[in-house]
């Protein structure tokens, strides 16, 4: 099955976020990810017009600051941000694995879309049986689960891409940071990643990422039809 190219859009501002999510679909993005984590203030009324009118198209993101996201603020606010928006039912939430009471939020997410839990690895990549514990655990909670390292050398690309061998590959996105690390980005979706996390050109939402045009030509080549 193809992988979803999804782009990940940051912004100070909400016109400016809405700006760069019309960019990504233009470009041919299947999904765009809404780090709402990098505003400058958020209004939550324009945030759920935002959401109504491109749900199917949207993975909504409110990254902390423990997770190395943009928000710093309140974590009971985060939470209930988080719950008020799921009520728009975009395509996907995506929530931190360490994220307080998981398992209530998860349950009521999940109801009303589809859920992402993600645990990000921004010094290193642990050992094999780590990363396959801590994605068992995110597949508990949702109906994906995302685990990043960051790859220091090559060795570290194959470590996570080994958990495509050891659990359900449409259900897992695995892939390492960094320069070291594009490789695996490359090769996650032809090992069976659901989706595949690019950004607009010259514009990187995080470490390595590789621009939308650029990913969906490698793609076309090794993955045609």
């Amino acid at each position: 099955m193809r992988p979803m190219i999804c782009v990940s859009v940051i912004a100070r501002l909400e016109s400016a976020l809405e700006k760069e999510l019309e960019e990504a679909l233009k470009l041919g993005a299947d999904l765009v990810e809404l780090r709402l984590d990098q505003l400058e203030s958020m209004k939550l009324e324009r945030i759920r017009e935002l959401i109504s009118s491109y749900r199917d198209k949207l993975i909504i993101t409110l990254r902390p600051a423990w997770e190395g996201g943009g928000y710093d603020g309140d974590e009971s606010e985060r939470l209930r941000i988080i719950a008020e928006l799921s009520d728009e039912k975009p395509a996907y939430m995506d929530i931190e694995l360490e994220t307080r009471e998981l398992g209530k939020l998860s349950r009521l997410l999940r109801r009303r879309t589809r859920l992402i839990v993600s645990k990000h690895y921004f010094s290193g990549t642990p050992d094999v049986d780590e990363l396959k514990k801590i994605a068992e655990k995110a597949l508990g909670h949702g109906d994906l689960a995302k685990v990043v390292a960051t790859a220091k050398g090559f060795q570290d690309n194959l470590r996570i891409l080994s958990l495509y061998d050891r659990l359900p590959r449409e259900r897992l996105i695995a892939f390492a940071m960094g320069e070291q690390g594009r490789i695996s980005r490359i090769l996650a979706p032809i090992l069976g990643s659901p989706i595949a996390y690019a950004c607009l050109p010259g514009r990187e939402a995080a470490p390595g990422q590789l621009a939308i045009t650029d990913f969906r030509e490698i793609l076309g080549l090794v993955m045609p039809g």
